[in-house]
């Protein structure tokens, strides 16, 4: 072997030493990232007892969705991220306001309306989840364009809220609440097909009712069982 070759498969090994580190590194640093928005919302859903581990569900839910619809690994990432961080504006919602048993008074309600710009205020100024953003504002509007923040109906509302507002509903019908028990997971399928086109995205909601929900029922499980108290 010639010293021009040796000196070329030198200078390849160093490159290849100094792109595995920085694979090591961002590899590092975005499981710490990663950890760090699961720390964030944990601490978000426990502002209010009835949603424990509520934004993993819906990340789950998401996910399953977005693979449903062909998704991009790099998009599926994106849906994925959002639904962990898409409840991060309740952290500016009083857990009295969460938490409370009855009807919601009105301006309790246009309280609880402003978590999702909340949210979006939050995050806005943190690059990597610029993605994320649109599911974080627009979780709560409708199909037919009677949701909040912004009122967007339809195709207007971006693809990922649109996502997250199934994966979202999907949770909240199926968890207890302060003022109802969980419901029926039968009756909470029947709403996306009597809703599909009104809140649903009609098309999103079909998909929806194909997806296998035996990873969901297991972290049902598994949340509630490390909600319960320890004993004395």
């Amino acid at each position: 072997m010639s010293s021009g070759e040796m000196q070329f498969l030198n200078a390849t090994a160093d490159f290849m030493g100094v792109f595995h580190e920085n694979i090591a590194r961002f590899e590092e640093q975005r499981t710490m990232f990663l950890g760090t928005l699961k720390s964030l919302t944990a601490a978000i859903d426990a502002k209010d007892r009835y949603t424990c581990g509520h934004s993993e569900r819906v990340a789950l839910l998401a996910t399953q969705l977005a693979k449903a619809m062909k998704m991009s690994s790099e998009q599926v990432e994106v849906i994925r991220i959002a639904g962990l961080v898409h409840d991060v504006g309740k952290i500016g919602v009083p857990e009295a306001v969460l938490g409370k048993p009855g009807k919601l008074t009105d301006e309790e309600f246009q309280c609880i309306k402003q978590h999702p710009m909340i949210g979006y205020n939050i995050l806005k100024d943190i690059p990597p989840l610029a993605k994320m953003l649109s599911g974080v504002s627009n979780h709560h509007e409708r199909w037919d364009g009677r949701g909040y923040p912004d009122g967007l109906r339809g195709e207007d509302i971006p693809l990922t809220g649109r996502l997250l507002a199934c994966a979202d509903a999907f949770d909240a019908m199926s968890s207890p609440r302060a003022y109802r028990p969980a419901l029926p997971r039968a009756k909470v399928l029947a709403e996306y097909e009597s809703c599909a086109g009104t809140q649903f995205d009609p098309e999103l909601a079909r998909l929806f009712l194909t997806l296998d929900f035996s990873e969901y029922d297991r972290m049902v499980e598994t949340h509630r069982a490390n909600d319960q108290p320890a004993a004395a």
